[in-house]
This record gives C-alpha cells, structure tokens and sequence, in this order.
C-alpha cells in the first residue's frame, strides 16, 4: 500500500469515528444512567429515603450515623466517578466533590479545611473508629436545621462543628442531583471510563477460595423469581 493510499485510509477511519461519535457517546450515557438507576438510586438513594421517612414518621427513630455513613459512600462513589477509583485518592476525590457540588448547594461546605473535616473527621470517625473524632457533633433532631455546618461553643469541652444527619442528606441530594445533570452529560467519556475500570479490577484475594468453599459446601443459591418475591412481600404487609 503506497502513502497515498494508507493517508486516505487513516481520513476514512477518523470520518467514520466522527460520524458513529452520536450513538458511541448515547451508548455510553445509557451504560452509566443504567449503572447509576441499579446501584446508586435502587440502593444507596433509597435507603436514605426509606430511612428519612422512617425517622419524619416516628421521632423515636432518630438516626444519625446511617445518614452520615450513606452519604459519605455515595460522596466518595461520585468522586471516584470524577476522578477515578484509585486506592490512593478516596480523601482527595470526596474532599474535592465536597466542595465543588456540595458547595453550590451551601457556601460553607467550600471553605478551607470544611471538607477536609467531614472527610477526616465525620467520615472516616465513623467508619473507623464508630463515632466521630474530635471537633464534630452530630444529630438529626436537637438543633435546627439552619446550624448545619456551623460552631457549636462549648467553653467547659472544646467547641465543635455541628453536621445535621437530614440536612447532610438533603444537601448531598441535591449535588448528586447538580452533578449527573451537569457533569456527567459533558463529560461522559470520562465517567465511562472510569465506571468502566471500577468494574473491571480484579476480585480481591481469596475470592477463589471462598467461591470454591461455598460452593463445595451447597452454600448457594440462585435469583428468586421476582413474581415471587412480590408475592411474599405482599403477604407481609397485608
């Protein structure tokens, strides 16, 4: 093949790039949105919800940690898909998600050293240590919403930064919500391949050999029908 020929070869490759670029990036949009609808709002989303109500139902449900915990997951989720899932980065992409959505929903979450403390101290407080380290309080009903975020001062104890459990879930809606109307639209290829390496590491160690121990041991099972799940769960609640 002559010069000639292989230079019309590489134009007709990239016209064709440029041409089937539409249904690519609509393929793309649909493998995320689908991801996202399955294991962010059918999980994560939900459960907040069903918690929320719960607690908006019945004062006796005053849950704060699983709120704190919920929202952290899917900060550090949204961060990964900006950013990537490396084992090196998870402060550094929740910090940064933080600030930037989170921050246009509330001003304060964007001064220096707020994210750094949720992320620090609320966060890995909870997941760590099961309660948050010191410099923060947090709770779903003693003060008002409106003292979100601000300087609880206690002279006798030291002072401490304040998180609302419902309005830390009503502000991370509402960015999750900002960020895949906005980010994710204009920057599909790079969310896609970011989803797209989460979901293609490798199993973690021993996977293997528990998978065989199960197995060998008729530890299994398979996927319900779904008409019979529903037909138990409305047995349930009738």
């Amino acid at each position: 093949m002559n010069e000639e020929n292989k230079e019309k070869e590489v134009e007709e490759k990239e016209e064709a790039k440029v041409e089937n670029k539409p249904e690519i990036t609509k393929g793309k949009n649909k493998f995320v949105e689908k991801y996202l609808e399955i294991y962010f709002d059918e999980m994560l989303i939900k459960d907040i919800n069903i918690i929320k109500s719960k607690t908006i139902e019945d004062s006796s449900f005053n849950f704060t940690l699983p709120y704190i915990l919920l929202v952290c997951t899917g900060i550090d989720f949204l961060g990964g898909l900006t950013e990537g899932f490396r084992s090196d980065n998870p402060g550094e992409r929740s910090c940064n998600f933080i600030k930037k959505w989170m921050g246009r929903i509330n001003g304060l979450y964007e001064v220096k050293g707020m994210s750094d403390i949720i992320w620090n101290s609320v966060r890995c407080g909870a997941i760590d240590q099961t309660i948050y380290k010191k410099g923060i309080e947090s709770s779903s009903e003693t003060y008002l919403y409106a003292k979100h975020l601000w300087l609880k001062i206690r002279p006798e104890s030291g002072n401490r930064i304040f998180i609302h459990a419902l309005q830390f879930v009503d502000d991370f809606k509402k960015a999750q919500n900002l960020y895949r109307k906005e980010y994710i639209n204009q920057n599909i290829d790079k969310v896609y391949e970011n989803l797209k390496c989460m979901l293609s590491k490798e199993k973690i160690k021993k996977f293997n050999y528990l998978e065989n121990y199960l197995i060998k041991n008729k530890y299994t099972f398979e996927d319900e029908d779904d008409l019979i799940r529903k037909k138990r769960h409305s047995k349930k609640t009738t």
